[in-house]
């Protein structure tokens, strides 16, 4: 039944016994390092190094995330094929010393167990209390050996190692719920206690106890070649993503999408120079900005003008997800696509065939609404036709229903979905509004840009990574719940920068207050006092004020709707 079930799609309960197991003695390495780069390929070649053993177990410091867990999820989520349950058993099974997860995926699967040694560290340790006792009366065992023997039994069944798991026969599994996960003892667990890594200078060998443990040699897989170390190596990233694999399959098929030779690019940019640089026709190219996905440079190109050119980080963010820069690729591409609005950025396709991947769109002259209201040279008018414009963005985003995320880019979103019932259609949420990712033309029409993190979501989504900046977070947003609403939200703090022409962060008497806590301290009931004093003849600014308010609810209940947002507007603006 769960024998062809992707490990992504795997039952929290099962995962969970999974990765416990894993976790002792540090077996999810001999698991990692057994692990094929073409699962489907009979000639074994790791996916995996040295290296990045090493940066799972640096991220999982930071992260307080167990190290299987990780492992789990980049394994999961990388390759055209995606490994099933089968390839995980198949994996463990080969390593021949992973016999206690070999043995929970044999009952999961209703198989039998496989063979185990009759001694040593990997044979079979009985846990029947009655059976002992007997068998050591039939040994004529004295009394106290006896009653010693069933205090260390009865210890070690007591004891509350939270990494250690074990089986139970007589204990009905459910595979499906987590609260019916059962609590076992490390008793029947391998102990490795021998099992080391030495590292002497930059030779990275294992002692004896490894030498029969079916494992590659590590030697080979720490070895960092020159080429990867060059500042034009390929990838730099964890793990080396192979783009025309992970590249989303609806992008390809995508006949509005142009793919761009990636050389071509190169030289429209001069080389993705750091710096602007005059090209042919006195146009300069080079790059412009920097986001938290990637580098934006400028360039001129024959047949489709002026490009934007985004090259996303490659190294990006283990902080976070180790693939998610090929999932921020994916997501941005795909959004803009197929929200072709007035006030969206248009995209005009990508590049998959270099280092890393790129994102080609149209180059909006204008600047980001951020620096044209640090600049104070924004009308009344201007700023008026910008809310109008961005709650037009946000509102078509928020109303679309047509499917453009596949579930693995879902499941990414976290594993946990709670019910929502006012969100039970097919929904999309920016995830990162702010005056920053609203790009201006000349004639002042923003454009929503940046959808790097965007989301498709069927229901509340709760995530352990909180999305978006934290300026312009939504409460709830900090602890990982993602619905329209923190949209709604950071509408709300765009519109106070409009209103007062301070940045989301105020500094004040050496302090740093966000927006909305500062105005909220120095409104005195008269709008005027918070007012961006460049700007004269303010249309109904309170208004507006309270409709800001209005957005930055405490509760994400409470606030309005894009819809809502943009039919108040309307009201405030009809006679304007």
């Amino acid at each position: 039944m769960y024998k062809n079930i992707e490990i992504r799609k795997l039952p929290s309960g099962l995962l969970c016994n999974l990765i416990n197991i894993l976790e002792i003695n540090d077996d999810w390495k001999k698991f990692m390092s057994n692990i094929p780069r073409d699962i489907r390929s009979e000639k074994f070649e790791p996916k995996y190094n040295y290296e990045h053993i090493q940066m799972i177990e640096e991220y999982s410091r930071e992260s307080c995330l167990k190290c299987t867990e990780i492992l789990l999820d980049e394994w999961a989520t990388s390759g055209r094929v995606r490994p099933t349950l089968y390839d995980l058993k198949s994996i463990i099974d080969k390593t021949q010393v992973l016999y206690r997860a070999a043995d929970e995926l044999a009952e999961v699967l209703n198989e039998t167990k496989p063979h185990r040694p009759t001694d040593g560290p990997a044979a079979p340790i009985t846990t029947d209390i009655t059976g002992m006792l007997n068998d050591s009366i039939d040994c004529s065992i004295n009394h106290t050996n006896i009653h010693r023997l069933c205090d260390q039994t009865t210890r070690q069944m007591l004891s509350s190692n939270p990494r250690g798991t074990i089986n139970e026969s007589n204990i009905n599994f459910s595979i499906g719920n987590k609260t019916t996960a059962k609590i076992k003892s490390d008793s029947d667990l391998m102990k490795f206690s021998t099992t080391e890594v030495k590292i002497c200078d930059d030779n990275k060998t294992f002692n004896d106890t490894l030498s029969s443990s079916n494992l590659p040699d590590f030697e080979a897989m720490g070895h960092v070649s020159s080429e990867v170390n060059s500042p034009n190596a390929y990838q730099q990233s964890f793990p080396n993503i192979d783009i025309s694999i992970d590249i989303d399959s609806a992008i390809l098929q995508d006949t509005k999408l142009k793919n761009f030779a990636y050389k071509e690019l190169e030289r429209i940019t001069h080389n993705f120079s750091d710096i602007v640089l005059e090209g042919p026709n006195a146009f300069k190219g080079g790059k412009i900005g920097s986001g938290g996905f990637g580098d934006v440079y400028v360039g001129s190109h024959p047949e489709y003008g002026i490009l934007a050119v985004k090259k996303v980080r490659s190294y990006l963010d283990i902080k976070r997800k180790p693939d998610i820069a090929m999932k921020a690729f994916n997501a941005e591409v795909k959004f803009l696509s197929h929200f072709r609005h007035e006030n969206i950025l248009p995209i005009f396709g990508y590049s998959i065939d270099g280092p890393v991947p790129c994102i080609v769109s149209e180059y909006i002259d204008g600047g980001s609404l951020l620096d044209k209201i640090a600049a104070k040279n924004l009308s009344l008018d201007q700023r008026i036709n910008i809310i109008l414009g961005t709650a037009e963005g946000l509102k078509y985003l928020h109303t679309s229903e047509a499917p453009v995320q596949s579930d693995r880019e879902l499941l990414n979103l976290g594993r946990d979905i709670a019910s929502d019932s006012e969100n039970s259609t097919t929904n999309f949420v920016h995830g990162d509004v702010k005056t920053a990712n609203i790009l201006l033309t000349k004639e002042c029409i923003p454009k929503l840009c940046d959808f790097g993190i965007a989301k498709q979501y069927d229901q509340t989504i709760i995530t352990t990574c909180p999305m978006g900046t934290s300026a312009y977070m939504a409460p709830e947003g900090l602890h990982g719940t993602i619905t329209q609403k923190i949209d709604i939200f950071s509408f709300g703090i765009v519109l106070l920068e409009i209103l007062t022409g301070l940045k989301p962060i105020v500094i004040m008497n050496g302090e740093k207050l966000n927006i909305k806590d500062f105005v909220e301290e120095n409104f005195r009931g008269d709008i005027s006092s918070i007012l961006d004093p460049k700007v004269s003849g303010w249309f109904n600014a309170g208004e507006i004020y309270n409709l800001a308010q209005w957005c930055l609810e405490r509760n994400r209940k409470d606030r309005p709707s894009m819809i809502e947002v943009c039919n108040r507007l309307y009201e405030l603006f009809k006679s304007k």
